[in-house]
């Protein structure tokens, strides 16, 4: 893969995670969407599905970051984060939308290997997209959504997705003859020092999916109000082809919703770990090695200082045991 376009791609992701995220901006939408997919030849296929966040930065712009999981092709199980920008026609005082987008998408497909293996392929695409949007209500909505996802080397995808999303902005979405699509809620601290206990579930992405349970602890804490630092620890349990353990550290873009009683963010960062699943010849310890983890949380405050927060880490390898870690915890703020 060429590095170039490994760094675009992630470039991308810091880019409008920076612009959906960033104070100010507004009309902040969260999507969920499910459908079916198509290859340049072949019969259509199910189970392609995507959560999409968009932010609008002007009237007629906005800036998206997307999971999309693309489906049940055979050979492949092929998913990756989205990052794009977006242009809107706003229609019937923005009842409805109809919007184009282009980006990249930073993929990992795992394909079959020789022997009845797994292989992990990651790689960036460029990815373009038309959608259209209707309000149901104030708050609620339907969209649907086109993908085309066309590697230079490799699977070309065509998804077509339909679903509902909320509108996360202060108030309700502007109605009437004066929309105001400007209304928003902006966070004006920091996140308070955070402990969170989590557990929770590790799959490694193979054909056979092998799967175990997982904890993980986490300290945050918000350097400003839409960037958080994160220091942790992850035990991914014994998934049968694994046994990693090791430590984290992540930056994250976040915002705050609904005075502060929910906030959703998309962190980057190193794992550093150990797999003890297949230790050296003659007992040797095996040497640490590092993987980037790109995550998704979504943290909901329950009562005082406690909330509960759901996270959702990808862990990215060089060894074909790229793996899914799905956790729940509660934790506890303090020091705001």
């Amino acid at each position: 893969m060429n590095t170039r376009l490994k760094r675009w791609g992630w470039g991308g992701v810091v880019l409008c995670g920076w612009l959906c995220f960033s104070g100010g901006l507004r009309a902040q939408e969260l999507s969920f969407l499910g459908g079916v997919g198509t290859r340049d030849e072949g019969k259509p296929f199910g189970g392609t599905w995507q959560v999409d966040y968009r932010q609008d930065f002007a009237r007629h712009w906005a800036a998206s970051i997307a999971y999309i999981n693309e489906g049940h092709v055979p050979g492949h199980h092929r998913d990756g984060n989205a990052a794009q920008l977006w242009v809107r026609w706003p229609l019937f005082n923005e009842r409805i939308a109809l919007e184009a987008g282009a980006g990249a998408d930073y993929y990992y497909d795992t394909q079959r290997g020789a022997g009845g293996g797994s292989v992990d392929e990651h790689g960036v695409a460029p990815i373009y997209s038309v959608s259209a949007t209707g309000y149901f209500s104030p708050r609620v909505f339907y969209r649907v959504l086109v993908n085309r996802v066309d590697p230079a080397h490799g699977l070309a995808l065509t998804t077509a997705t339909v679903g509902v999303g909320v509108w996360l902005g202060e108030g309700r979405r502007p109605r009437g003859a004066k929309p105001d699509w400007v209304s928003a809620e902006k966070a004006e601290e920091a996140t308070p020092n955070e402990l969170t206990i989590f557990g929770g579930q590790s799959v490694v992405n193979t054909f056979l999916s092998p799967s175990a349970r997982a904890w993980a602890a986490e300290y945050r804490r918000g350097l400003s109000p839409h960037f958080d630092a994160t220091a942790g620890f992850v035990y991914e349990g014994d998934p049968e082809i694994t046994r990693r353990s090791g430590l984290t550290l992540q930056g994250w873009v976040v915002n705050h919703f609904f005075q502060d009683r929910l906030n959703v963010g998309v962190g980057l960062g190193p794992y550093v770990y150990i797999d003890r699943k297949h230790p050296r010849a003659g007992g040797a310890a095996n040497p640490a090695a590092i993987s980037p983890l790109v995550s998704v949380t979504m943290g909901v405050r329950v009562t005082g200082p406690w909330l509960v927060r759901l996270t959702w880490d990808r862990v990215v390898t060089t060894y074909n045991r790229d793996a899914d870690v799905f956790l729940a915890g509660i934790g506890y703020q303090w020091g705001r």
